[in-house]
């Protein structure tokens, strides 16, 4: 590699186990040295006239078998050029998260990690997923298009407070627990959502109070 700085592009992409009640993070196995064999961030280099949102796209597309299609939101995260962040030589890298859809399947060699296990990645990954996971927190109900993204037309309070401990507890990790009864009245308050008909068994005998997101007002 030479002294002029690559540009890489790589991409947080997250989305929300409900059963397992934790956030995932897309990780793929590298193909090439260094690091070859280990998951990481999916990533591509720019190339000669290519446009970032096109390289997003190929990223995840080539890397993780993830189609433009099912990328639901998505957003910057910042660039990333500390010296040393890549053995073969000086690059920069530009990052963005995407919040995909649910029902992504994982391929040969991708696999969706709960956040608290997307630990000691090559690179500066670790740092890229631990940023992300704090701007996607701090956009939580007031980015209505990421907020829907990440939780779907429907959820129930326990989702919307799993998300939220799953995101601060890694970009933060003393942040407290979301308090279930104060955020249930935050979300009866919200102009985005209705309270849903529907209930859903928590398997403690009781039912759990779920929402639908409405059509935004004209």
């Amino acid at each position: 590699m030479s002294d002029q700085p690559l540009i890489s592009i790589d991409v947080v992409a997250l989305r929300l186990d409900r059963a397992a009640k934790t956030v995932d993070v897309v990780l793929a196995e590298r193909l090439n040295p260094p690091s070859a064999g280990e998951p990481a961030l999916p990533g591509v280099l720019l190339l000669l006239n290519e446009l970032l949102d096109d390289a997003v796209h190929r990223a995840l597309s080539s890397k993780a078998g993830i189609t433009s299609d099912h990328v639901l939101a998505s957003g910057d995260v910042g660039v990333f050029d500390t010296p040393g962040r890549d053995p073969r030589g000086p690059t920069l890298s530009i990052t963005r998260y995407a919040i995909v859809a649910s029902d992504v399947e994982s391929t040969a060699g991708v696999a969706f990690v709960p956040l608290a296990d997307a630990t000691g990645l090559p690179f500066d990954h670790d740092l890229i997923i631990r940023r992300a996971a704090r701007i996607v927190h701090d956009r939580l109900w007031l980015d209505r298009d990421i907020t829907e993204a990440l939780l779907g037309p429907s959820f129930t309070t326990l989702d919307a407070a799993e998300a939220q401990d799953s995101l601060a507890a890694h970009s933060e990790p003393t942040a407290p627990r979301v308090d279930r009864s104060n955020l249930a009245r935050a979300l009866k308050r919200s102009a985005w959502l209705g309270e849903s008909a529907v209930q859903v068994p928590t398997g403690e005998g009781r039912q759990a109070r779920t929402w639908d997101f409405v059509p935004p007002a004209l």
